[in-house]
């Protein structure tokens, strides 16, 4: 029975990429706790997992190295050896060349940063001078054997001889050879066929065959043991040792082998061309190119499941009640409607739990970011996390990789200062980065502050002036001025280096935010640090929304964003220069913005508008706030409250201005969605003519609708609308 590796692989891309990821984490830990047996049991076993499903899948120069990496880590768990800054840098370099590796393709053999990182581990085991780290630096040979260092060279003769279930549990004898051979110099390796039967009563399933290797290699018995740890249950292995001589430098050439096999003398690639290609496609899908995977815990697929028997149920007893349908049977028939809406939405919740996934694995990525930074300048950076396991929807998790990396590097780089101007401003010599998630008010928080610097605003505002971003008299607030640095190109640093200067950052941060429907907010203060605060809704797909009349057309006001709605009043209304009206509320002055002039509507004009208020026909004013800004949305009718799903009109259609999409409602209809946090951050006093492209964008949307409508009865669904 042959088994197709390559539907494994996927997964074990995947749990390797983690693995990795959690061995960083544990080495950025030990750099404050070096004597941690714990925490180097857990990079041990992170570094084991990896090299056992490397073997499996034949991926040699992986299997070698997280061999090397086991040996460091095994003597530091011992306490034989400290974790000194020196070995956790070469650890955490040594991961970054693991990540080389599982990207690369299998069959590989070491690149020349791996074997300079393979000798230089061997420099630290043995206590070598360090100028013999240096000599490898040349790409080995492919298949070639791998170099032994000056420890004393044995001799082993190996017995496997696999259990005749062995291929049942997926397991390559011939890999197990491999890996094997490339702790040493294979001189014989002898194939047992005694135990073959006639071919009449052959059973492709079993395993019929053993070997017999002789191996000259300056391995433990127990390191050559660990190559066959996962199939011991399934083998009867024998290893025993013979002579030994001493090697100076290295392992004596190669014996030609008295029967040569096959797998050894010149292995084949461990998958055929379309296993390769396989192995490519699963590459991309686990580390990055698409991902489209999630993993899901299972008490959120079982309560799933139940809601699904729940809502079945209901449904059978709804469709049993229009059936017999009597006008008695009514108040049970509205009953049962009822369990089915609250089963749908109970639904809902819990499929979009589904794609929420904890921040912890965005957060840990940036300790090594700190890490490599403080390293490069000469700073001493902690770096400090809280409420790793608030969850977020799994695509806005993606979005929010670029601004934290660039609000992180910010904090590094500009925030922190180096250790003397610190102890000189009376600080410690070490900076702390902080980052920071939770909920508030239905949304999710995160905080990214640091006790560096803080923003300079005078010197914010020179900059500004000499790109003629501000005119040299112009009077800014504070807020104001900090805000500039979310210009495109703006930035503060005189010159430019491989960390910061160009000014594309901040703007990144902010483009980013908005794409997500959420709002940036920078406080400041000079010499005691900035917090830099991103609100982001929960998920992008479904939201609780306001239904609102204006003229004849209906809008969708998200109700995270709203505030309160408040009648209008004449003597509440305050026009400015003829620029634009304000309301006042409770002695606060918000600004206002007639919905129906801004979407073009047919009730939009302002002698309309006046008229309507003049006549006693006052409308109400939605108060919306995003970020710190508020603004008063004229409606003429509320309508009630929804549950909508948001369809993009950027992808369907293309971008418009004030809305984040749009949502098609139980009559059929097409209702747009407004963008607060878009239409807070407009020059509202700018938005007096109306604006024709958000209507032609409404009837786009309706066209497209129909045309949906059309589709559907002849069978068939324009691709834009699925």
């Amino acid at each position: 029975m042959k088994i197709d590796q390559g539907q494994f692989l996927q997964t074990f891309l995947q749990e390797s990429a983690e693995h990795i990821a959690s061995m960083e984490t544990g080495l950025l830990g030990l750099r404050s706790t070096p004597s941690d047996v714990e925490l180097l049991n857990s990079i041990f076993r992170s570094a084991h997992s990896i090299k056992g499903g490397a073997g499996f899948f034949g991926m040699i120069s992986l299997v070698r190295l997280t061999h090397s990496l086991e040996s460091l880590l095994d003597r530091l768990r011992s306490l034989e050896m400290q974790a000194t800054d020196e070995v956790i840098d070469v650890l955490l370099r040594s991961v970054d060349v693991l990540r080389d590796l599982l990207d690369a393709e299998p069959n590989l053999a070491l690149p020349a940063a791996a074997l300079a990182l393979e000798a230089h581990i061997k420099v630290l085991m043995h206590n070598e001078p360090d100028h013999a780290a240096a000599a490898p630096q040349l790409p080995q040979p492919v298949h070639a054997p791998p170099l032994e260092d000056a420890r004393e060279i044995k001799l082993y003769r190996i017995e496997f001889r696999p259990h005749l279930e062995l291929f049942s549990s997926g397991t390559n004898p011939i890999v197990l050879l491999r890996n094997l051979a490339s702790m040493g110099t294979v001189s014989c390796c002898h194939l047992h066929t005694g135990d073959l039967p006639a071919l009449v009563d052959l059973d492709p399933t079993q395993c019929y065959l053993h070997w017999t290797v002789e191996l000259a290699s300056a391995c433990s018995e127990a390191e050559l043991r660990e190559v066959f740890e996962f199939v011991e249950h399934l083998a009867d292995i024998g290893i025993h040792c013979g002579d030994t001589s001493h090697a100076a430098i290295a392992a004596p050439p190669p014996v030609q082998a008295a029967h040569p096999p096959q797998a050894l003398a010149a292995p084949p690639p461990s998958f055929p061309p379309a296993s390769t290609q396989r192995y490519t496609a699963a590459k991309k899908y686990a580390t990055g190119g698409d991902s489209s995977s999630i993993r899901v815990s299972i008490n959120k697929v079982d309560r799933l499941i139940d809601l699904v028997g729940e809502l079945v149920i209901a449904h059978v007893m709804t469709a049993q009640m229009v059936e017999d349908f009597e006008p008695s049977c009514l108040p049970k028939l509205r009953e049962a409607v009822a369990a089915m809406e609250r089963n749908t939405r109970e639904l809902h919740e819990r499929v979009m739990a589904v794609r929420m996934l904890p921040v912890a694995s965005l957060f840990q990525r940036y300790s090594r970011a700190v890490y490599d930074i403080a390293q490069a300048t000469g700073k001493q950076i902690r770096l400090e996390t809280s409420g790793d396991e608030t969850e977020i929807d799994k695509s806005m998790l993606e979005l929010l990789g670029d601004p934290l990396t660039h609000t992180v590097r910010n904090s590094a780089d500009h925030g922190i200062e180096t250790p003397d101007v610190r102890r000189a401003a009376g600080k410690p010599e070490e900076g702390v980065i902080s980052l920071k998630a939770f909920h508030r008010a239905g949304k999710i928080v995160i905080e990214v502050s640091d006790d560096g610097a803080g923003i300079d605003t005078e010197r914010v505002r020179r900059k500004a002036i000499e790109r003629g971003l501000i005119g040299p008299d112009a009077q800014m607030s504070d807020e104001q001025l900090r805000n500039l640095i979310f210009e495109p190109g703006f930035s503060t640093r005189e010159e430019i280096s491989d960390l910061s200067g160009r000014g594309v950052g901040m703007d990144v941060v902010k483009r980013n935010v908005q794409q997500l429907n959420g709002t940036v907010t920078l406080a400041s203060e000079k010499g005691r640090g900035s917090t830099l605060t991103i609100e982001l809704p929960l998920t992008l797909a479904i939201l609780e929304g306001l239904l609102v009349r204006v003229g004849d057309r209906t809008l969708v006001l998200p109700l995270l964003s709203v505030i309160e709605t408040v009648p209008l009043r004449n003597d509440q209304i305050v026009r400015v220069a003829e620029l634009g009206e304000v309301v006042v509320i409770r002695n606060q002055s918000i600004p206002l913005l007639r919905l129906s002039r801004f979407l073009g509507l047919a009730q939009g004009s302002t002698n309309t508008d006046r008229a309507a208020d003049l006549a006693g026909n006052h409308r109400l004013a939605v108060i919306v706030e995003a970020g710190n800004r508020k603004i008063g949305l004229v409606v003429d009718e509320l309508l009630g409250q929804q549950q909508v799903v948001v369809k993009s009109l950027e992808r369907n259609l293309r971008k418009v201005d004030g809305l984040m999409g749009a949502t098609i409602l139980g009559d059929g209809c097409v209702a747009p969605i407004v963008d607060v946090t878009s239409m807070a951050s407009m020059n509202l006093f700018a938005l007096r003519a109306p604006s024709n492209v958000t209507q032609q964008a409404v009837s786009a949307a309706q066209s497209a609708r129909d045309a949906s409508a059309t589709a559907k009865s002849i069978g068939g669904i324009p691709r834009e609308l699925v």
